[in-house]
């Protein structure tokens, strides 16, 4: 008696796949905004599972709005298609809605002896241990030019497409006409990081941001238009546009513009701090910073060190911010939970807390105490408003602003001149 077979299609990464194999392996440059070309044999598919085994779950996973021109062919298969709607870079994210359906069906009483899933890529590995908790085998089946070599060997077995007899549907030009000069590229990345700038008010940008930022302007750029495999090294290769850096500890390397590029917003002619101080407020909430009054800041911050001094964890951030405003209503009992958030909203802009150990959150193992909390948060708040005004700073506004005195003007304006060096 042949096996119970249940397919799932990541039909996107197989119709990506074949599309690259037609390109020498080279991604396709055809825009996933048009009508794509039918290249994926289903019918071939289709009697290649009639003679594996019994087919008794059939569902393909897509964003089908491009992909009209299978429709003929699919309306002819008892295939129940899932509809998986583009992300911003115009890639259907298939992996989790198919994951989450397959558990659901493994969880049923009389599921299949056997998973096959077509398509796929290193991420689906993860679901071998999941299948075999149920007592059932993974099946992959792949384009071999592309399928990943982790992904074929999760599988209890393996198919390559080619290798089944299905034929060349599509031969076609794969590069939609479309093309991207260097200068242009350039002029994009140029934009796109003097906006990442200003949003996060630091020259320094994460490389995993700029070129969704890019693709907002230029839905269909890809740096593969310019002969560069990936992404990484079309950034690298802009070195009299733009420098690089790659701190310790973190996972993105940064990059900044070379030269004086960025659109900085004009100061008001003020002269009284306090009206500077009050402009300075509003250019943070520009760039994402709601501050809490700054006296109501500055105690916040005392408050943290004192946690940090005396090694407390918590559960929740919640928890934290019930503590902080226990603490702080001591001497303002009018005080409300909004402003309290708000200064820890902003100390997390500054990355004070470390990431969850244990199912608790502290500090950061380099915070050591007041005056590193009290650094973070002046370093966050040059960056953030010092980035977005054409004038030198005021220091004794600012601290007005930041502390509600000024006795830290001296203070930032040593910390701005050594960020600076």
């Amino acid at each position: 008696m042949p096996a119970r077979l249940a397919i799932f299609w990541d039909f996107a990464q197989l119709h990506t796949s074949l599309l690259t194999a037609a390109n020498n392996g080279q991604p396709s440059r055809l825009p996933t905004s048009v009508p794509q070309p039918e290249v994926v044999d289903v019918q071939c598919l289709m009697a290649y599972f009639d003679d594996a085994g019994q087919v008794v779950y059939n569902r393909a996973y897509a964003d089908w709005r491009p992909l009209g021109n299978y429709a003929d062919v699919l309306s002819d298969t008892f295939i129940d298609l899932s509809q998986i709607f583009s992300n911003k870079q115009g890639n259907p994210y298939v992996f989790r809605q198919l994951s989450a359906d397959l558990l659901a069906y493994l969880r049923t009483p009389d599921h299949a002896e056997e998973i096959l899933i077509v398509g796929g890529g290193s991420e689906y590995r993860q679901l071998r241990q999941t299948v075999h908790e149920y007592g059932s085998r993974l099946i992959g089946l792949g384009v071999e030019s592309e399928a990943d070599d982790f992904w074929i060997q999760s599988c209890d077995d393996f198919h390559f497409y080619h290798r089944l007899g299905c034929r060349k549907l599509y031969t076609g030009a794969v590069d939609g006409g479309h093309s991207l000069s260097t200068e242009r590229a350039r002029n994009l990345l140029t934009v796109a990081i003097n906006q990442l700038s200003r949003y996060y008010g630091s020259d320094w940008v994460q490389q995993v941001r700029i070129k969704p930022a890019i693709i907002r302007q230029e839905p269909d750029f890809d740096e593969g238009m310019l002969g560069y495999e990936a992404f990484s090294q079309f950034l690298r290769d802009q070195s009299d546009l733009l420098e690089r850096r790659h701190r310790e500890g973190e996972q993105e390397p940064e990059y900044r513009l070379i030269g004086e590029h960025a659109q900085r917003q004009p100061r008001p002619e003020r002269a009284d701090p306090e009206q500077i101080a009050n402009f300075y407020l509003r250019v943070a909430s520009q760039q994402g910073i709601r501050m809490p009054d700054p006296v109501i800041m500055w105690e916040g911050i005392d408050v943290y060190a004192g946690f940090l001094a005396d090694d407390i964890s918590f559960a929740s951030f919640a928890e934290i911010d019930q503590e902080c405003l226990r603490l702080l209503r001591e001497d303002y009992p009018n005080l409300s939970m909004t402003e309290v958030k708000k200064v820890r909203q902003v100390l997390f802009k500054c990355f004070l807390f470390r990431p969850s150990v244990d199912d608790t959150i502290g500090f950061h193992d380099e915070i050591k105490g007041l005056e590193d909390i009290e650094d973070r948060y002046f370093q966050l708040m040059l960056a953030r408003i010092g980035n977005n005004i054409q004038e030198p700073l005021d220091y004794t506004a600012l601290s007005l602003a930041l502390t509600g005195t000024p006795d830290q003007g001296d203070r930032l304006k040593a910390l701005d001149e050594l960020e600076e060096e």
